[in-house]
Order: C-alpha cells, then structure tokens, then sequence
C-alpha cells in the first residue's frame, strides 16, 4: 500500500494548486510529469499549453468546469487538443489538485498505457477525497483545504 499526501503547490490570485505527493519520493506526481517530459522535443508544445492553461485558470478565469476535460471523476488539463494529459481532481472553482499525466495513445485512457496509471490515482483521490470531506477529516473553505490530507492507496495487481 502506497501513502499520499496532498500538499500546496502554487497558488494563484483565483485559484491554489495542490498537489500529490507519494510519501518516500523526493518530487510531487505533478513535478514528475513535468520533469518527465522536460526537453522531450515532441512534447514541448504540449508542455507549453499545459503551463499556459494553468496559470490562466489561476490568475484569471477560475477553475471554472469549462476549462477541463471531463475523465470520469476527475479530470484532465489541458481542455483543447494535446498529446499529452495532466489529470487533476477540480475541488471547486477556487481550489485543484494536480496529479501526474501521461501520453495519451488512445481514444480511450483505459488502452493508453502511459496514461492509466495516473489517470486511475486522480480518480482514487477524488473518491477518497470525497469521503473525507463527508466525514468531517477534510474542510474546504474558499481556496483552502483543511484536515487530513494523507491516504493510502492500494497498488494494483500485476498481471
């Protein structure tokens, strides 16, 4: 099993950003999609929209439901058309959760392996998430998250 944690990774005049962190590791799940894809000449562009549509939705816009790609429970930056997938969990308009991303080689996350993994850990956080918050464990209030942030997650089978 597998520990989180959630903590602050940039805030914006409309919006803070957070982020997953996988206890043991040195670089949030956010972080590593970023340095995964750093100097990948055929992501570049990717990578470029993905920052851009961040820090629109932050200092500008809000993290107003138009401005993600629905992925069952959670969702995906950037909202046009990209190679690539940053999945993340939309609190509500003032406050995100980023996670990791990946390749998306398919019309389908489900065929795309690079993308599964994190795709499947955004939608465990947004249940888990959920619950915490209808227990009590977890407040939101405006752009903040208060209570427990940490969760376990149990690693899948391999087949």
């Amino acid at each position: 099993m597998k520990r989180y944690r959630i903590n602050l990774y940039k805030s914006f005049k409309k919006v803070n950003f957070y982020t997953i962190h996988e206890e043991g590791k040195k670089f949030s799940e956010t972080d590593e999609f970023f340095l995964r894809f750093k100097g990948d000449q055929n992501h570049v562009d990717d990578i470029k929209i993905i920052k851009y549509w961040i820090e629109k939705i932050g200092n500008e816009q809000g993290a107003q439901e138009r401005y993600f790609r629905p992925e069952k429970n959670a969702r995906a930056i950037p909202i046009i058309k990209s190679k690539l997938r940053l999945y993340c969990f939309r609190v509500n308009e003032q406050i995100v959760i980023l996670g990791n991303g990946g390749k998306k080689s398919s019309q389908k996350v489900k065929d795309s392996p690079d993308a599964l993994p994190h795709f499947t850990l955004v939608n465990d956080l947004a249940y888990i998430f959920n619950m915490k918050k209808q227990k009590g464990e977890i407040v939101v209030k405006n752009n903040e998250i208060k209570g427990d942030f940490s969760f376990y997650i149990k690693e899948p089978k391999q087949l």
